[in-house]
This record gives C-alpha cells, sequence and structure tokens, in this order.
C-alpha cells in the first residue's frame, strides 16, 4: 500500500518541479517602450542636445527610425553623427505613434508593415542590423540628455 504524504512532503515535490520549469521572461521588460520614452522626454528641455550613450562611449544622436531587425514590431533608431535637440527627438517618436515600418516578414521576398504602438519596445540599431542595444532611461544634466543603452540579450530555448 501507498503511503500517505503530508503536507510538507507534498509543498516540497511542488518546489522541486517549480524549480525545474523555466521562468518566461516578457520580451521588452528590460528596455523603454515608445510611450515611456516620450513621457520621460517630455519632462526634458526642448532645447537641449540629445545625445546616446553605448555600453562604453557616449557618441552621436538618434536618427531615423524603422522597424528593429531583431523583432520587426519594435522600433529601432538609427544612431547618427548629427546633432539632435530633445525637442526634435520628441516630435520624431510622437510621430511614430500607430505609424508602420515595412519589414521582412520571416520568408525570402516578402515584406509586411508593422504598426508601432506605445507599448512597443525601443532600441538603437542601424537598419538592418540586430545590435541588442535597448534604450533604457533618459538622464539629463544641466547642459544635455542622453539616451542610456544596455545590450539585451534574451534567453532562447536551445
Amino acid at each position: 500500500m501507498a503511503e500517505k504524504m503530508n503536507d510538507d512532503e507534498v509543498k516540497k515535490i511542488i518546489n522541486e518541479i517549480d524549480l525545474g520549469i523555466p521562468k518566461y521572461k516578457q520580451h521588452g521588460q528590460y528596455q523603454m517602450t515608445l510611450g515611456s520614452l516620450i513621457k520621460a522626454l517630455n519632462k526634458e528641455r526642448p532645447s537641449l542636445p540629445l545625445y546616446i550613450e553605448f555600453p562604453d562611449i557616449t557618441f552621436g544622436s538618434p536618427g531615423k527610425p524603422h522597424s528593429y531587425y531583431g523583432y520587426h514590431s519594435d522600433l529601432a533608431f538609427e544612431p547618427q553623427t548629427e546633432p539632435v535637440t530633445v525637442g526634435e527627438f520628441l516630435k520624431t517618436c510622437n510621430e511614430c505613434i500607430r505609424k508602420s515600418f515595412l519589414a521582412p516578414d520571416g520568408s525570402p521576398g516578402f515584406y509586411r508593415d508593422y504598426t508601432m504602438e506605445i507599448s512597443t519596445p525601443v532600441w538603437i540599431s542601424t537598419l538592418d542590423k540586430a545590435s541588442d542595444l535597448g534604450i533604457t532611461d533618459v538622464v539629463s544634466t544641466l547642459t544635455d540628455v542622453t539616451l542610456k543603452t544596455k545590450e539585451i540579450k534574451e534567453e532562447t530555448d536551445d
């Protein structure tokens, strides 16, 4: 006959099972969304210059928006050397809401439109490249505003 387990033994077995199940990480949880970026930029002075800080250096400004190569439904901004102000970039961000961008559909030769929403994760990346650099923060000083980036590599099931 099988012995009946007490509550502590059952909880221990359930906890061991839970530890073996991989935890789902929601896409985009490590970086800002288009809406949170707009909200943060709205708090800054529009005339201040805006820069991008890569993990090691500060370089350039955010430029042309496009569908992010790593996740076509996400939004990326091309880094550029021309200076841009907070106000100019804020206008660009606002224009991206409900705007669609053409990107590959996963099948060779096929493309589709991806519409950006306020909940869309944002990246800094050149066109046709997945940089893995998500925009994670907006930091201001008396003289400028900087978009902080961080390398974000999402876990895959291998």
